[in-house]
């Protein structure tokens, strides 16, 4: 604090500047809620994607990158995470949506050519249609608008800490042995 000027009117003369507690930042954390909350939203995602490619009948390919978005937010929300696992764990998620959601695209069209539901594509589907499905759907694009998700999310996971929170989570780790 040596740079700061005197504060003689200031409306927080007497007041600490540190009231937060850092083990109640990282109790706060929580990976359970943030895998359901990033689950919870890659479906939803994925059900938008799917529901607007065929009500316009267009595929949107970008769509994917737009996923990492509220994944990322959804983490950072659900989890209060300030370590490396909760950015992992977006990323990992919005990469796993990225293909699910192109994998429900492609259902979706393959029900629509044989004139069936999604549903019944997806429940007569085997190890070999996932081949199938790698081979000729997924092109070097679809990697590398998942990886692009999966940045975007890994991004947007962890918890931004204001200056007491900061300073507050420092005091902390320096004060463990």
């Amino acid at each position: 604090m040596m740079f700061r000027l005197n504060q003689k009117h200031s409306k927080n003369l007497g007041k600490t500047s540190c009231t937060m507690d850092g083990d109640a930042l990282l109790s706060a954390q929580s990976l359970p809620a943030a895998i359901l909350a990033a689950v919870m939203v890659v479906i939803l995602m994925n059900l938008i994607w799917m529901t607007s490619a065929s009500l316009l009948n267009r595929v949107f390919p970008w769509y994917a990158i737009i996923q990492g978005i509220p994944v990322g937010y959804a983490v950072r929300l659900a989890g209060e995470g300030l370590d490396w696992r909760f950015p992992v764990l977006a990323a990992v998620l919005a990469w796993v949506g990225a293909y699910t959601g192109n994998f429900m695209l492609a259902a979706d069209t393959a029900a629509d050519e044989f004139g069936t539901s999604t549903l019944q594509i997806i429940s007569n589907m085997s190890e070999w249609t996932l081949g199938l499905y790698f081979n000729e759907v997924v092109n070097s694009v679809d990697h590398v608008y998942a990886l692009s998700a999966a940045g975007i999310a890994a991004f947007l996971a962890q918890r931004r800490l204001g200056r007491s929170e900061e300073y507050a989570l420092r005091t902390h780790k320096s004060d463990q042995p």
